[in-house]
Order: structure tokens, then C-alpha cells, then sequence
């Protein structure tokens, strides 16, 4: 295979990420990062079958029920890329060259283009415009696919620095207008923006996705022991790493 093809792996993504960062906070094995136990659970996801699994788990999510169905119906050929690094809030403006955010997943497949923001498992909040800037940055490079806005390890009301807890509409209404200012022409109202967030918005909390996954390994055989016993390890190795990181 050509090497310019390649991509890098889960592993070497988390490294690279981690590159950037003091090393000296992941003596403890990142226990309680959320780019580490993202890593750990997306790997799982993307061994496991995906139908059984990963579609599983988006179809026991709220939120955005036309886009997490497409996306669990499609997710056998789904590709997913941890820490993918910088994201243009605005895609085709001028401004997007240094108006970006940093997704910790995106899965897309034919039809839907998915951001991932995962949150750790101890106390978390997002930064006051964070949302309303996700928001916008999905909508603006799903391109023809349709938009999709996963929070990980998330359940509304959600906690934002400095405002305490807001339903997700508010947390993004409240800085909107001042993310699509700066943003430029996205060809999007505003309006229209704020009409679409059920749409586009869908979260599971951690305990809910290891209740699903756990759900799924009980019921899940294919008749061949080994193989059978393959799938048990990693679904456990999910679980595992939820309970660990708690």
C-alpha cells in the first residue's frame, strides 16, 4: 500500500495529541482524561461489529432521531477518526483559516457527518462559546451529508463556565450570535440554526453507553466460540475502561 494513504491509528493520534501537553498528567495512565478514555472506547467501536455495537449505541441516544438512525443503519462503513486536530468553524470563509475548534471524534459515513464531544466522567463543563461554535462548525463542514453533533458522556442540562447549568438550546442561543459574527457567512441563518438543534444535537451518558454495550454482549453470539469470546473481551475492555476512568 501506498504510504500516503495510510492514516495514523487511534494510538498514534492520542500520542500526538499528548505531544502537546505535560506528559507528567498521564503518569497515572490519563486515568479520568477524557482524550484517553475517548481513545479507549472508540477503539472498541471501531473493532467491534459495528452494527451490534456502535449502531446499538447510537440508537439508545436522545436526541436528533432521523440523523443517529441513518448513522447507526450506515455504521459498518462508517470511518472514524480520533483528535483529527483543527476543524474551521466556517469552511469556505476567509475566516475559518484561524476561527477553528477541535473535535475529539469525527464518524462519517456516506450520508452523515458526526462531530464527537466527549466529556470525562468527573466534573466537566464546556467553555462559554463552545457549543454555539461546534454547532456551527458541524453545520458548516457536513457538506451534503447531514449534520450530526454527538456529546459524549453528556446529559442536559449541561454545565458552562461562568453560567452554571443551561438546557443545550440556551448554551447555544446565548452565544450565537457572537460565534456567527466572528464566523462570517456560514449560508445559514441564524434562525434557522436555532430552529435545527433537535435536530442536529444528540448525547448518551457514560453509564448509559456501558449499559447499552453491556446489553449487547449478552445477546450477541455468532455460533463460533472463538470468535464469540473475541467480541466478549473487547466489550468488556469497554466497560472496563468506563468503570476505570470514573
Amino acid at each position: 500500500m501506498d504510504n500516503d494513504v495510510l492514516q495514523p491509528s487511534m494510538i498514534a493520534r492520542l500520542l500526538e495529541e499528548i505531544s502537546w501537553e505535560k506528559a507528567v498528567k498521564y503518569r497515572a495512565g490519563g486515568r479520568g482524561m477524557e482524550n484517553v478514555l475517548t481513545a479507549e472506547v472508540m477503539m472498541g467501536f471501531d473493532l467491534l461489529p459495528r452494527d451490534h455495537f456502535f449502531g446499538q449505541v447510537m440508537r439508545s441516544c436522545s436526541g436528533a432521531t432521523e440523523a443517529r438512525r441513518l448513522l447507526a443503519d450506515q455504521s459498518e462503513s462508517a470511518a472514524m477518526s480520533l483528535l483529527p486536530g483543527d476543524m474551521a468553524v466556517n469552511s469556505a470563509g476567509s475566516a475559518g483559516r484561524k476561527f477553528i475548534v477541535q473535535p475529539d471524534a469525527t464518524i462519517t459515513t456516506p450520508d452523515v457527518f458526526m462531530f464527537v464531544e466527549a466529556k470525562r466522567i468527573r466534573s466537566s463543563s464546556f467553555q462559554p462559546e463552545q457549543l454555539a461554535r461546534e454547532y456551527v462548525a458541524v453545520m458548516s463542514n457536513a457538506g451534503e451529508r447531514l449534520p450530526l453533533l454527538f456529546l459524549l458522556g453528556v446529559e442536559p442540562p449541561v454545565s458552562v463556565q461562568g453560567l452554571g447549568k443551561l438546557s443545550i438550546l440556551d448554551a447555544i442561543r446565548m452565544h450565537l450570535p457572537a460565534v456567527l459574527l466572528r464566523a462570517g457567512d456560514i449560508g445559514i441563518s441564524e434562525a434557522e440554526l436555532l430552529a435545527r438543534v433537535d435536530d442536529i444535537l444528540c448525547w448518551i451518558s457514560w453509564s448509559d453507553l456501558a449499559d447499552a454495550v453491556s446489553s449487547q454482549l449478552t445477546a450477541f453470539s455468532c455460533g463460533d466460540a472463538s470468535t464469540d469470546a473475541s467480541i466478549q473481551r473487547m466489550g468488556r475492555q469497554v466497560m472496563g475502561a468506563i468503570r476505570w476512568h470514573a
